[in-house]
This record gives C-alpha cells, sequence and structure tokens, in this order.
C-alpha cells in the first residue's frame, strides 16, 4: 500500500512538471508571438525573426509603405499652399523625421485574451502620436510668422519646415490608448499569421495608423482630426 502510494505521488509529480513547463513554454510563446508582430510593425525591427516566425511579412511592408504615403500627402495637402510644392526628397526627409519621433514616442501594451495551441487573441493597447498635436503647432507657430510669409517661395518653404521641426520637438503620444484585437492563426506550415476571417478589416488597416496618429481612420477621421487641429491653433493664439 505505501508502494502505490509513493508512486502515485511520483506519477503526480512528473505529471505536475510536465503541465507547468508546458504551459510555461505555450505563455512565452504566445508572448513572443504577439510582441514580434507588434515589433515588426511598429518599429521595424526583428525582421529576421519576423520572416522565421510568419509568412505574411510583405503584406505588413505594404501597409506600412501605405501609411507613410498617407501621412506625405496629408502633410502636403495641409502645408503646401503655403510653402509651395514639396520636392520629393522634402516630403521624404519629413516623413523620416517623423517616424522615428513617432517610435521614440509611442508605444503599446497588450492584453492576451484567448489562446490555443493554434490560435491567439489579443487586444492591443496603443498609445498612438499626437499627430494631430503635431499639425496644430505646426499651424500655430506659422501664425507667429504669417507677417514674414510670401505665399509659394522659397522663404514660405523655409518658414514651413522650420515651423514644423520647432514643432516636432515638442511631439507627444496621445493620453488615453486606443484598444485594438486582433486573432492570429497558424498555417499549413506552422507560421503564424492575422486571421482575416476573424479580425475585423478596418482593425487590421488601423493598427499602425492608430499607433503613427493616436486615432482610428473611420469615416469622420479628416472631419475630427481638422476640428482638433482647429482647437490647439486657436488655444496657442491665446497664449
Amino acid at each position: 500500500m505505501f508502494k502505490h502510494k509513493k508512486k502515485l505521488v511520483l506519477v503526480f509529480c512528473i505529471i505536475a512538471i510536465f503541465c507547468l513547463s508546458g504551459c510555461s513554454s505555450k505563455v512565452e510563446n504566445t508572448d513572443k508571438v504577439v510582441s514580434l508582430f507588434a515589433n515588426r510593425l511598429f518599429y521595424d525591427t526583428q525582421v529576421d525573426e519576423y520572416k522565421e516566425m510568419f509568412s505574411d511579412s510583405q503584406l505588413y511592408n505594404e501597409r506600412a509603405q501605405e501609411v507613410e504615403e498617407d501621412l506625405q500627402n496629408n502633410f502636403a495637402t495641409v502645408f503646401e499652399p503655403i510653402s509651395g510644392t514639396l520636392s520629393k526628397s522634402e516630403r521624404e526627409d519629413i516623413s523620416i523625421s517623423l517616424i522615428d519621433k513617432v517610435r521614440d514616442k509611442a508605444s503599446y501594451s497588450y492584453t492576451i485574451d484567448e489562446t490555443t495551441k493554434n490560435t491567439i487573441k489579443v487586444t492591443y493597447h496603443i498609445k498612438g502620436f499626437d499627430y494631430a498635436h503635431l499639425v496644430g503647432m505646426t499651424m500655430s507657430n506659422l501664425n507667429e510668422n504669417a507677417d514674414n510669409i510670401e505665399i509659394g517661395t522659397v522663404g514660405a518653404k523655409h518658414i514651413v519646415t522650420t515651423a514644423y521641426y520647432d514643432a516636432l520637438e515638442k511631439a507627444s503620444s496621445i493620453d488615453k490608448p486606443v484598444d485594438i484585437s486582433i486573432y492570429f492563426k497558424r498555417d499549413d506550415n506552422k507560421k503564424w499569421l492575422v486571421d482575416t476571417k476573424k479580425s475585423k478589416e478596418k482593425d487590421i488597416q488601423n493598427l499602425l495608423f492608430v499607433f503613427m496618429t493616436g486615432k482610428r481612420h473611420d469615416d469622420d477621421y479628416e472631419k475630427k482630426m481638422i476640428e482638433e487641429i482647429n482647437q490647439i491653433t486657436s488655444k496657442e493664439q491665446t497664449k
């Protein structure tokens, strides 16, 4: 009887150790998948690791390029009526400086909601870059130099870019995080990818956009952004 008890205790201990080690590796792997995806998308890091673990790297390279081009075009739309046409290199310089600042100021955390061997549901909590505040501060800086601006001249372009870079120095992230839930699944080759059937298309599109701007790109995005920029500009003028 005593020997049987010893055997049962031994078996129980082995099972317990096996379960603990199994659960630990599962959580560790889940965290790695979730953080690797975000770090690749937001910070363009761990590229080789991402390729080893994920099967859709090209898709998100294209997504990043689309958001970058959107921001370049947005900046040009707002400021080119004053500065005149910005060259390709000037747009790229502005874009690079913006992305660097975004990666410095924006941040994310996450909550793993569900996990199995082949699926993960995660909610990312993204404290994105405050793009509206950057544009509003740039406009405010321009208003201070309004008397010196001759629209469309080299001097005007210099004032616009100086106003932008001065505002960029003081830029920050939003205070309240935006939550976005994403589902991952394994493919037939055991590599991970976003489950586009369970994840909402708008949520997938908004991941990087929220990180870059602090806001979702919904139907009212442009209207809300303009209103916020005007509020910031007016507030700065009354100081």
